[in-house]
């Protein structure tokens, strides 16, 4: 496998030169940390497949990358585009942690066909560490930075727009770049479906406005033709501005993978079970009445009409709909949602819903990309379902003796 990213990620720097120096392996306490408790959980043999602290350590590094090409998101578009980055950012962070894992796994031999020491097990998987988590994870790094520039500048781009592929211009640039330098296209035109940059790793290629009136020195077919051989197996053949993925699911981490991290329990992640999760005393929500469930959304601050847009813990933008204003059916939407079912009494608790979503105790996404916020009260276990649009869809109760076992599966987001 190491052997493989190699040869995959080989154009990084030495071609290209690189955009950003990110140091992000070395002076870090948490991955040394993290290895020792890899190790503790392989040697016991738990049948954990991705170690959460892993998983979320590489997602936080990816996520800082696409918040420093985004910027502050300064319009709603923009906010939709990068909660859609960010999914595919943690779906590619659990492939990569569970191939990782394997990797580690098969690491636990020593020459001798005997199981290694706990120590000579975390040198082992520490040095193997400083591959994956520094060398892999800068040029993952700065792919993410880029690409999240690259897709907000597409978005910018108006429909009817021509569009020009655009070099450096110097010694750096690879050649089959700079064959493409100034080609001149429709946003409209297939070209850009998988020639849109980056188009490589480290690739510091762009596209800027181009005319209608320019005369592009080779035909439409070279130009579809140039990366096609170079690039058509590799995460490349893609444009990021039009799909919002960064990291394709030929990518090796998802290959090998194979869809496992989509579906993955909170036992395979190595987090406690419920019982241990409940031996410490949690606090206790306040049980409201309709009415005063009712009072309390009218005391929200509301962003439009009578809805509310709430930032959760992750710092995305939630909102929680009304159906007042609005046509079709209330129920469907947050605040009347409560009330669909009214034998539930969901409105004794649905005040706690800002709450969940601001200090969650785990958040999950299942393969479609819906998330679910949970916190754990002492009087129950509250969920907050949350829509891949980043609507929340309603609050309910879940069970501690069995729904909470098919909730807390999916790709962990937090804990």
């Amino acid at each position: 496998m190491i052997g493989q990213l190699n040869n995959l990620y080989d154009h990084h720097c030495e071609d290209c030169g690189g955009l950003l120096v990110q140091d992000l392996g070395d002076n870090d306490d948490d991955w040394d940390n993290i290895y020792e408790e890899i190790a503790a959980q392989l040697l016991s043999d738990k049948g954990i497949k991705i170690n959460a602290d892993l998983h979320l350590q590489t997602a936080g590094k990816l996520i800082s990358a696409v918040n420093s090409g985004l910027g502050e998101p300064d319009s709603e578009d923009k906010k939709r585009l990068a909660e859609k980055l960010k999914q595919n950012i943690y779906a590619f962070s659990a492939a990569k942690s569970f191939t990782q894992m394997q990797y580690y796994r098969d690491a636990m031999m020593g020459e001798d066909g005997t199981i290694l020491s706990k120590a000579s097990f975390i040198k082992k998987i520490a040095d193997t560490g400083e591959i994956f988590n520094k060398k892999f994870l800068e040029a993952e790094y700065e792919n993410a930075h880029y690409s999240a520039i690259m897709a907000d500048k597409w978005d910018r781009f108006g429909e009817e727009e021509y569009l020009q592929y655009s070099t450096v211009g110097d010694r750096n640039v690879r050649p089959s770049h700079a064959a493409l330098d100034k080609y001149t296209a429709p946003k409209s035109d297939s070209f850009w479906k998988n020639n849109y940059p980056p188009n490589g790793w480290g690739c510091r290629c762009s596209v800027i406005p181009g005319k209608e009136t320019h005369r592009n020195t080779i035909t439409p077919k070279e130009a579809g033709a140039q990366l096609k051989d170079e690039n058509r197996n590799t995460p490349f053949y893609n444009n990021v501005g039009a799909s919002k993925v960064i990291f394709r699911d030929n990518h090796p981490y998802f290959i090998n993978a194979n869809g496992e991290e989509k579906n993955l329990s909170w036992e395979q992640y190595g987090m406690p079970d419920i019982k241990k999760i409940y031996s410490e005393e949690k606090p206790s929500y306040q049980t409201t009445t309709k009415e005063e469930y009712l009072n309390w959304w009218k005391a929200q601050k509301k962003t439009n009409g009578d809805d509310m847009s709430i930032k959760e813990v992750l710092g995305n933008d939630i909102q929680l709909l009304s159906g007042e204003g609005k046509k079709g059916k209330s129920y469907e939407l947050f605040k009347d949602h409560v009330f669909k079912n009214e034998s539930e009494k969901r409105f004794e608790y649905a005040g706690e819903s800002i709450n969940v979503l601001q200090t969650p105790d785990e958040i999950w996404m299942d393969e479609k990309g819906y998330k679910s916020y949970l916190k754990y009260f002492e009087n129950g276990i509250l969920k907050v379902a949350v829509n891949p649009d980043g609507k929340a869809e309603t609050i309910f109760k879940v069970d501690k003796s069995g729904a909470i076992e098919k909730t807390r599966r999916g790709v962990l987001l937090y804990k």
